[in-house]
C-alpha cells in the first residue's frame, strides 16, 4: 500500500505566490512558464480576491493551493501575507498573474543571489510586449536594464510583479497591509535600513502584460503616489523634480517613437499612433501622480503633507 505524505510536512525550497482577480486570460500562460522552469523545487499558491471569471477554476486545476479572500479586504500587502502564511518554502517568490516567463531559467536565476546572506530581496527584469503601452515598455527598459545592481535610496525599483524574499525576514516584518501600493518598496526600504541588501537580477526576466484603461492607469499612479507620501519618499515638495523627470522621459519616448528601436509595441502602431499613445499615457500617469501627491488622503501623516 502506497503511503501518501501529509502535504503540511513536505518541504519545498521555494513558494511562488500569485495574486489574482479575473486573470483567466493570462493565468494559463503563467503556469505554462512555471512548467518550463529548470528549477523544480517549488510550490504555487494562488491568492484570489473575488474573481468571477474562470480564474479560480484554472488555479484549482494547476496550483498547489488556492486561497480565497474577500475583494473588500484586498490590499496588495494583505493578499501577500495571506498567501505567505500558507507557504512552506524558505524563499518566497512573488509574481503578478499577468506575467509570462521569458526564459526557462527565470526562477533559478531569481533565487540564486540568496547564496549571499546579505541579500534580503531580489527582483527580476520586466519587459513589455506588443500589447503593452508604448511608454510603459520604455519605462521597463529604463528601469530594468542589462546590468546587476544593488538598490539604493531614493531610486527604488524593487517590484513585487517579479521578486523573491527570505521567508525568515518576512516573519519579522510582514508586508504593510494598509498601503495602497508599493508594499514591495516599503519592505525593501525597511531591510536596507537594517543593513541588508536588495539586488536586481537581469537574468530573471518576465514579460509584464498591462492591458489597462486610461482610468486604470490614472488610479495606479494615484495609489503609488499616496504610498510614496506615506513612506516619506515623495511629497508635495518633490513635485517639480518629478515633473522635470517626466518631461525628460516624454521626450525620450518621442525619440524612440521615430527611431523604432527595441520597443516591442512599435510593431502594432504607426508613428502617429505611437505619439498619441505616449501623450495619453504620460498625461494620465502624471494626473494620477499629481492627484496622489497634492490631495489629502486618510493615509496621510503630518510629515507627508509637506
Amino acid at each position: 500500500m502506497k503511503t501518501v505524505a501529509d502535504p503540511k510536512t513536505v518541504t519545498v525550497e521555494t513558494s511562488i505566490i500569485v495574486r489574482t482577480f479575473n486573470e483567466e486570460k493570462h493565468l494559463g500562460n503563467l503556469f505554462d512558464g512555471f512548467d518550463r522552469q529548470t528549477y523544480r523545487d517549488f510550490e504555487v499558491i494562488v491568492v484570489d480576491s473575488g474573481s468571477f471569471d474562470r480564474t479560480r477554476d484554472i488555479a484549482t486545476e494547476r496550483a498547489d493551493k488556492l486561497i480565497r479572500i474577500n475583494s473588500h479586504d484586498f490590499t496588495f500587502g494583505y493578499s501577500l501575507n495571506q498567501g505567505i502564511r500558507e507557504a512552506r518554502g524558505k524563499y518566497i517568490v512573488i509574481v503578478s498573474a499577468h506575467m509570462i516567463a521569458a526564459t526557462d531559467r527565470w526562477l533559478e536565476n531569481l533565487i540564486a543571489p540568496f547564496r549571499d546572506e546579505k541579500i534580503a530581496m531580489v527582483y527580476g527584469r520586466q519587459q513589455g510586449m506588443a500589447c503593452s503601452k508604448f511608454s510603459e515598455a520604455e519605462d521597463y527598459r529604463r528601469t530594468f536594464g542589462n546590468k546587476r545592481k544593488t538598490e539604493s535610496f531614493p531610486n527604488f525599483a524593487a517590484n513585487n510583479a517579479n521578486s523573491a524574499i527570505r521567508r525568515e525576514l518576512w516573519e519579522q516584518k510582514p508586508f504593510d497591509e494598509i498601503l495602497l501600493g508599493l508594499e514591495d518598496i516599503d519592505w525593501a526600504k525597511h531591510w536596507m535600513e537594517k543593513g541588508l541588501e536588495v539586488t536586481y537580477e537581469p537574468d530573471a526576466p518576465l514579460y509584464h502584460i498591462h492591458e489597462e484603461t486610461w482610468r486604470q492607469v490614472r488610479h495606479r499612479f494615484y495609489r503609488e503616489a499616496v504610498a510614496y507620501r506615506r513612506m516619506g519618499i515623495k511629497s508635495r515638495r518633490t513635485i517639480a523634480k518629478e515633473l522635470l523627470k517626466e518631461a525628460a522621459r516624454t521626450l525620450g519616448d518621442f525619440y524612440q517613437a521615430f527611431t523604432n528601436k527595441d520597443n516591442p509595441v512599435a510593431e502594432r502602431l504607426s508613428i502617429g499612433q505611437r505619439l498619441r499613445e505616449i501623450i495619453y499615457f504620460r498625461l494620465n500617469m502624471n494626473y494620477g501622480t499629481l492627484k496622489g501627491l497634492l490631495n489629502n488622503h486618510p493615509l496621510d501623516t503630518e510629515e507627508s503633507l509637506d
